[in-house]
């Protein structure tokens, strides 16, 4: 049995010894659930004109597209669950990629920008700190962390329930005591939510080890074959394929999809059907992008267990689940404000600790010490490198996609 001095000495480890790198996610974790909210008021081409209440203008969208970029190829698009948010369609131009924006109820094109937007730069610092599986893995680890500081925290923290209407009453820089009245204070309402990023972190990082020890946890997608005659052609137009999709799925508001970049692998399509709590791949249609033919579909409702559980991580995460505009805005303030919270306990626990330790040594070495250098040294670069690389796109292919201007001349099935 831990004493209440173990206890305590092991939440302010899990809570300071790399803190810096906590800092950086929690700060950035609330940005990047806001980031496309962010974009909608920097700019109208990420705004939809209106809210839709059907199906997402597929066929309008690539005709538009297809006058405004004739000499482009279609890699993909996606219409978010919010409605007050605009689609965004990815085009391989002969400039190199581009986003195109438009408003999915009605197809019309908004805007265009290049790779490097504000969302993604929020969520590739979040995500992995720009440096592949092993920013991975370091951003994922921190969810151990997590874990450690909510458990330790019961045993801190007596009779905890009784301080959730009690307010702290002021904050004096250089008293401790009052920056523990508040990390205890921002520590309870903050529970929840720390709770739900320490568990869907620890997912996150179990999932990454079954990809890399080759554990099978997730339905795979088909592969199809394709006589000499078929392989020379291009893909069919999505007007066509979603047509299909839809056909085969007309319970799935479909809401994405991307074209392959050979000709043995499917087309899929993803969406919602109503299913409680998960991402839009959840739910999917796989075509034949040669022939439009219905190869498989996957719904929600039947993927097992850990399949789902990967399918909801995602939407819990970021707190992105509601549909409404309202909902949908209000839903991800809700988490922003807790994640304001969770990164004021960072804040909190990395001044108490500097109080605590200054009274003994007040160098700054002392305080931070190794782990707190090496976080802070880390969290410094992964923004310094993130800055530079996050507008790169890598990749030049065109996919199978048909060229846009020549649509209107391809046969029908």
């Amino acid at each position: 049995m831990m004493t209440n001095r173990q206890w305590f000495a092991l939440h302010s480890w899990a809570g300071f010894a790399f803190a810096g790198l906590l800092l950086l996610i929690t700060a950035t974790g609330v940005l990047a659930t806001l980031s496309y909210e962010i974009q909608y008021v920097s700019d109208a081409k990420y705004r939809a004109l209106t809210e839709r209440e059907g199906a997402v203008a597929w066929a309008e969208l690539e005709s538009n597209l297809a006058g405004a970029y004739p000499d482009s190829h279609l890699l993909g698009a996606q219409a978010h669950q919010q409605g007050y948010l605009a689609g965004e369609a990815r085009l391989m131009t002969p400039q190199g990629f581009r986003f195109v924006f438009f408003d999915p109820a009605s197809g019309e094109l908004l805007g265009e920008g290049e790779w490097g937007q504000l969302s993604r730069y929020l969520r590739d610092i979040h995500m992995y700190l720009s440096m592949g599986t092993v920013g991975k893995y370091i951003v994922t680890s921190t969810s151990i962390l997590l874990l450690l500081s909510l458990i330790s925290s019961v045993y801190v923290y007596r009779k905890w329930w009784r301080g959730f209407l009690t307010a702290p009453k002021g904050l004096a820089w250089k008293k401790r005591t009052d920056w523990s009245g508040w990390h205890k204070w921002l520590g309870l309402w903050a529970w929840w939510l720390t709770a739900v990023m320490a568990v869907t972190g620890a997912w996150y990082l179990a999932e990454r080890i079954m990809y890399d020890v080759d554990i099978d946890h997730y339905p795979t997608a088909p592969t199809i074959t394709h006589d000499d005659t078929q392989v020379a052609q291009p893909a069919r137009s999505l007007t066509e394929l979603v047509s299909a999709a839809q056909q085969a799925r007309p319970d799935m508001d479909i809401t994405g999809f991307f074209y392959p970049h050979r000709h043995n692998q499917v087309m899929g399509f993803v969406g919602q059907n109503g299913a409680t709590l998960v991402r839009d791949r959840a739910n999917r249609v796989y075509l034949d992008p040669i022939t439009a033919e219905v190869v498989s579909t996957q719904y929600a409702s039947e993927l097992a267990i850990v399949a789902r559980i990967a399918d909801t991580a995602d939407p819990l995460h970021f707190g992105n689940f509601a549909t409404g505009s309202v909902s949908g805005w209000l839903v991800k303030v809700i988490y922003a404000v807790f994640g304001l919270m969770l990164t004021g306990l960072v804040i909190g626990g990395m001044r108490m600790h500097y109080l605590r330790t200054q009274r003994r040594d007040p160098h700054l070495a002392k305080w931070l010490g190794i782990t707190g250098s090496a976080s802070i040294a880390l969290s410094v670069a992964a923004l310094i490198y993130t800055s530079v690389v996050f507008s790169d796109y890598g990749n030049d292919s065109t996919s199978i996609s048909p060229r846009l201007g020549d649509i209107a001349s391809q046969p029908s099935s």
